[in-house]
């Protein structure tokens, strides 16, 4: 799926397309526009050009599956499956302030599961932060169980203990052994 609407409880519809080249500079702004309390519950990786550029191109070769919700305003959402090639993708959803709690998490998730599930993926693995229940239990809702916590590292460097959540999409399938860190 290269692009798709994204629809919120008031009926404002978004489109939702893959990350590309017109990005570029918009996701660092994305980034930059989010509270520090969203901030800190969505810190997968840096957004200086040269990490942005590299997402870029790693989405248009599809080695990872990388989504941005647009408005008037530019980018307010961005969601993506890294490592879309292995057997287990990492999920992850980042949401503009002004559009949470408007049924947005729920679809850019549904997007990502039926991408792993059409290329036959036996599961898919995301961590959340441990303070941020509301999206644990969006994610929970979603189908994902809490598999345990796991140390992460986050695009600034810092340590973080994170619960790790894991989704089968085949009979047997379990999480990873991976390391968690940024994707480059």
């Amino acid at each position: 799926m290269n692009q798709s609407t994204l629809k919120t409880r008031s009926g404002k519809e978004l489109p939702a397309q893959r990350l590309g080249a017109g990005h570029a500079e918009a996701l660092p702004k994305f980034h930059a526009a989010l509270s520090s309390a969203s901030r800190d519950s969505f810190t997968p990786h840096a957004y200086d050009p040269e990490t942005v550029a590299v997402y870029i191109r790693r989405s248009e070769a599809d080695e990872d599956r990388i989504y941005v919700a647009l408005s008037d305003a530019g980018i307010v959402g961005y969601f993506f499956l890294w490592a879309f090639q292995e057997a287990i993708p990492l999920l992850g959803i980042g949401l503009a302030d002004a559009f949470q709690g408007e049924g947005l998490g729920a679809q850019m998730m549904a997007i990502l599961i039926d991408d792993a599930k059409a290329a036959a993926r036996d599961g898919i693995e995301l961590t959340t932060m441990q303070h941020n229940d509301r999206a644990f239990a969006l994610y929970r809702k979603m189908g994902f169980e809490h598999v345990g916590d796991v140390d992460n590292v986050t695009g600034d460097g810092r340590h973080v203990v994170e619960r790790k959540m894991f989704l089968a999409l085949k009979d047997g399938a379990q999480p990873s052994t991976r390391e968690f860190k940024p994707p480059v």
